[in-house]
């Protein structure tokens, strides 16, 4: 039977031209008191990634127009358990692995089992799906796991339909709709080249995630800060972030900085995206400070000037939208590749706030769930990402790099900074 041939939408081939920044991955492990059931968790998992076919095609790379060939899998293709020693390492080891744009798969679940303890690692290529999806398949999942073991089949369910990216139009009518396809310019472009410090790259580099959590006593002293000040948890984290570059970096308080935030673009879809197929629709902002400030105080007006100004903008992450359009309508692939990497800055520095988890939607029957995380992409140097999830009331701060011991301790004194000013912001109240 000759195999069906899926469209490479449009965030599929820029997540695909990104390979020379990141690996294209994206991350999550969480944590459960008890066994998950493998049978279960298969059956679940096969259901699912027969409803977005997606996930078991391979990316054909051509040089006039590249495309998803569907392949033959079967669920051992993605799903392994394994009896472990070291649970916390073995996960670690796995997530710093990848999968081939090739395969015949583009996700891969581990679930490593210590005693009476289990750690489900997931890997999931980014040309994909974005973090908003990803947290959508995994709940979904769960939800799927828990109706199969309760025998309520009928409730099994995975969202599947178009994964263009023109559903960020179906908000927008009139002159907007008008005005938002024409809006070519790139108001994310980094003005200020402020590297983070890593040391060289080394061909002795290696794929690592390095993370911070943050408790729960401190997140809600922090969100409640930031909502008696006006302002959003997303706008503390930048605030905290950006005031912690600057020192990190070694720039100076009356220099710029620029660090670029991802943005939501389910925010211009009609019921939030929960209608169409697993896709990307995330884009960025740069949250521009033209000084640091003395105080923590002045840092954080500082960063929400800058973020004020995006979120007052209707067409917020829409800009130059259009312009990826074009050059992958008119060019062949490898031209508008060359073509998109012209006017194209990979931001430096940059904030993935990925949100909450969902604590009750991560729940698996039989077993407790006590912690996890999601983290973006594994960032080639100079690139700099911090992921932040929040998840049982935790916050979690995350980057996934390849690098060295030396960069691993270099993002452990960011953490450490961070938290200072962390602190210095909750004063604020």
């Amino acid at each position: 039977m000759k195999k069906k041939m899926l469209k490479a939408e449009m965030w599929d081939r820029m997540q695909f031209l990104f390979r020379s920044f990141y690996d294209r991955m994206v991350h999550l492990k969480l944590y459960y008191n008890g066994r998950i059931d493998e049978a279960t968790l298969k059956n679940a998992v096969v259901f699912m990634v027969e409803r977005a076919p997606v996930l078991h095609s391979s990316f054909q790379t051509t040089a006039i127009k590249p495309y998803w060939k569907e392949e033959d899998y079967t669920a051992d293709d993605i799903v392994t358990f394994v009896k472990s020693e070291n649970a916390e390492a073995d996960s670690d080891e796995f997530l710093s692995g990848g999968i081939a744009y090739d395969n015949k798969v583009q996700i891969k679940i581990a679930v490593f089992e210590q005693e009476d303890k289990s750690v489900l690692a997931v890997l999931v290529n980014h040309m994909c799906m974005d973090g908003g999806d990803f947290k959508y398949f995994m709940a979904r999942l769960c939800e799927n796991y828990n109706d199969l073991r309760r025998g309520e089949y009928a409730e099994l369910d995975m969202k599947s339909g178009s994964r263009g990216y023109e559903q960020v139009y179906t908000k927008l009518t009139g002159k907007d709709l008008k005005k938002a396809r024409s809006l070519y310019k790139n108001v994310s472009k980094n003005k200020d080249k402020v590297p983070f410090p890593w040391t060289e790259p080394s061909d002795s580099d290696k794929n690592r995630i390095v993370r911070r959590e943050i408790d729960g006593e401190r997140f809600a002293l922090m969100r409640d800060t930031a909502k008696s000040l006006g302002l959003t948890v997303n706008d503390a984290v930048m605030a905290v972030t950006v005031r912690t570059l600057y020192e990190l970096c070694g720039i100076g308080g009356s220099s710029p900085l620029t660090v670029s935030c991802a943005v939501d673009l389910r925010r211009h879809i009609d019921g939030g995206g929960a209608y169409g197929g697993i896709t990307n629709h995330t884009a960025w902002i740069a949250c521009r400070t033209t000084v640091r400030g003395e105080s923590m105080r002045d840092t954080v007006v500082n960063v929400a000037r800058s973020m004020r100004g995006y979120k007052r903008d209707k067409f917020i992450g829409l800009y130059s939208l259009p312009l990826l359009k074009l050059a992958y309508t008119i060019f062949p692939q490898d031209i508008a590749e060359f073509a998109i990497k012209l006017g194209y800055d990979n931001p430096l520095l940059a904030v993935s706030n990925i949100g909450r988890l969902g604590d009750e939607k991560l729940f698996l029957d039989g077993t407790e769930l006590t912690g996890g995380f999601m983290s973006g992409a594994t960032k080639y140097k100079p690139y700099f990402l911090m992921s932040v999830t929040t998840l049982l009331g935790k916050m979690t701060l995350s980057t996934s790099m390849r690098g060295n011991e030396k960069d691993s301790e270099t993002v452990k004194r960011y953490f450490d900074i961070f938290e200072r000013n962390l602190a210095e912001f909750i004063k604020l109240a």
